[in-house]
């Protein structure tokens, strides 16, 4: 393991605390007394390291109750180091959904403070590009509250500064596979703020559904899953959740980003049932809701050569998403003169047979 000197310009190391897959944890005091958690990227790669610091100097912008603050950015024997708020006593939201799906108030407070972290980056100009339950800390609040707080922006980039090639390079798949948008998939360099009201419809779903949208046994099967939006509707993995609730995931999960809630503040008004959204195709609707028109989309099957690269992993680019088709019409979308001429061949086989009879 590295070790760090004791101490760090006005940063004392007290402990280490955890080590992840790209970084370590170490636990630091301040000069002033404040305490700190000081990230510490385990890769010598530059190009990382340069990721590690420009999430360094993004993080320190983003001031929210909803965020975990960056306290400052400090060298440590060449390598940049950010240090962190350290929440203590808490656990983050994945390990909170393993227990299963969320109490309605409680699911309700931390979707509240989940938004509000989020449209906070997105009004700084920080798109977040790796939101999923992980990424989110949950500190003990007043009472029994937990406060959700975004944590990790290693994939963050400013949203109206170009894509980095160096930061972004082809072949690689940037995020996590369950939770990233279909255009992260194949462009992470180019997305906007509408990738990250994907990874929020995909969490909003395991939140209310205990179990994550997009699943498969491989890679390539989510990866497959999140490029055609083919995920279980909510009332059938959780019956009787509110309508509003399942209106607003499906909000979020489009294949086309066009067709998605442009923002998290309409987001926001849809979950509360303050404002209606007509979504169209791309969602996994089997039935009408209140406010809703979302027709079960198919596709063409893909060949078994387009094939997936795992995160991290060199490999071939994800394929473009294939043409919707229209769905199958349905008794609820034939016209009227077709209604018409059903009705009119019934009643002349009617007669028909009535004369025949008397006859």
């Amino acid at each position: 393991m590295q070790e760090l000197p004791t101490q760090t310009g006005p940063w004392q190391v007290e402990g280490f605390l955890a080590e992840g897959g790209m970084a370590r944890l170490w636990r630091v005091r301040h000069s002033d007394g404040r305490i700190g958690a000081l990230k510490v990227s385990r890769s010598r790669d530059p190009d990382l390291l340069a990721r590690a610091a420009r999430e360094g100097r993004l993080q320190a912008a983003l001031v929210h109750p909803n965020i975990v603050r960056a306290l400052d950015v400090i060298d440590v024997d060449g390598t940049p180091g950010i240090v962190l708020e350290l929440v203590e006593g808490g656990h983050t939201l994945e390990a909170e959904l393993r227990a299963g799906s969320l109490p309605p108030e409680r699911l309700e407070r931390l979707v509240a403070g989940l938004l509000d972290g989020v449209e906070a980056a997105h009004r700084a100009g920080v798109i977040h590009r790796d939101l999923k339950p992980a990424n989110v800390l949950l500190e003990a609040g007043a009472g029994e509250v937990w406060v959700p707080r975004l944590c990790d922006f290693g994939l963050a980039r400013p949203e109206f500064e170009p894509p980095d090639a160096k930061m972004t390079r082809a072949g690689f798949i940037l995020g996590s596979a369950a939770y990233m948008a279909p255009e992260q998939a194949r462009d992470a360099g180019s997305v906007d703020a509408r990738a990250d009201i994907w990874s929020l419809g995909a969490m909003l779903y395991e939140m209310v559904a205990g179990v994550p949208a997009f699943e498969g046994d491989t890679l390539e099967q989510v990866l497959l899953r999140v490029t055609r939006a083919h995920y279980r509707p909510l009332d059938a993995v959780r019956p009787g959740v509110p309508a509003r609730w399942e209106v607003a995931v499906e909000a979020c999960l489009h294949v086309d980003p066009a067709m998605r809630v442009p923002d998290v503040a309409t987001l926001r008004e849809v979950w509360a049932g303050r404002t209606k959204w007509v979504s169209e195709g791309g969602g996994a609707r089997r039935r009408s809701i209140p406010g809703v028109a979302s027709p079960v989309v198919s596709h063409p099957p893909r060949s078994n050569a387009e094939t997936f690269v795992a995160e991290g992993e060199p490999g071939p680019s994800v394929p473009p998403r294939a043409a919707s088709v229209p769905p199958a019409p349905t008794a609820r979308g034939v016209p009227r003169w077709g209604w018409a001429a059903l009705v009119s061949v019934a009643v002349v086989g009617l007669v028909v047979a009535v004369w025949l009879r008397m006859g």
